[in-house]
């Protein structure tokens, strides 16, 4: 089943769907894809096109560490890196997986169909956002982070180039929303559950300035 903590599907251009699974059995000759990537058409007959199962689906499942507690974002395409089409996601784990849209990766004992795999330190319970090639994560009890996308090698840097000052986020993290003009005056957006819910604005460019929120004058509270 499709949880991603509430994460809607994305989608491309040519109407496919990307969505995480949760635990669930794997199997792909019956068309069983717990714990996995999935890239489905929206045609008249919805099929999966394209699937990535990390080599761990098994331990995963028997764990209770869903791949698809987090969800699946879209990077804007990138015709300079030696893969233009790309989706990011993550999960329990921990564990972020960075993927070919155009052949997900399917599953091996390697994950070596991934463009890329890398720890983000705690579950993740959001979905990312990709502004101005930079990657946006609020995963749970930690602050939001930022990693920069190398366009050469296509990859990200896994140092986060910034964080959020002041309080770790609780659970669930945070899903971020970046409000901008054009590629300019970028705004990350996030609400910080911690008993009372507090409204964020941080600069784009630097995470760890933060411009507002919502508990810095009693009329601007986001309550509970």
């Amino acid at each position: 089943g499709i949880w991603m903590s509430g994460g809607t599907p994305a989608a491309d251009s040519s109407n496919n769907l990307y969505a995480i699974t949760g635990n669930g059995s794997f199997d792909s000759a019956s068309h069983f894809f717990g714990d996995s990537f999935i890239k489905v058409s929206t045609g008249a007959t919805p099929s999966t096109l394209s699937f990535f199962t990390p080599s761990n689906q098994d331990s995963l499942n028997s764990t209770d560490r869903d791949l698809g507690s987090g969800g699946a974002a879209i990077l804007v395409d990138s015709p300079s890196s030696p893969v233009q089409h790309l989706l990011i996601g993550g999960g329990k784990e921990g564990k972020v997986y960075l993927l070919n849209r155009d052949n997900l990766g399917g599953n091996n004992s390697t994950d070596s169909g991934a463009v890329q795999t890398f720890s983000v330190g705690n579950g993740v319970f959001a979905t990312p956002a990709l502004w101005q090639n930079t990657l946006y994560m609020g995963v749970a009890f930690d602050h939001v982070k930022a990693f920069a996308f190398d366009v050469p090698s296509g990859k990200f840097n896994i140092a986060p180039a910034s964080q959020s000052s002041g309080a770790t986020y609780g659970f669930p993290g945070a899903t971020p929303s970046v409000s901008a003009q054009g590629n300019s005056n970028g705004i990350v957006w996030t609400i910080q559950n911690n008993g009372m819910a507090t409204l964020h604005a941080y600069d784009a460019t630097n995470v760890g300035t933060e411009l507002w929120n919502s508990d810095n004058a009693a009329g601007d509270h986001a309550g509970t």
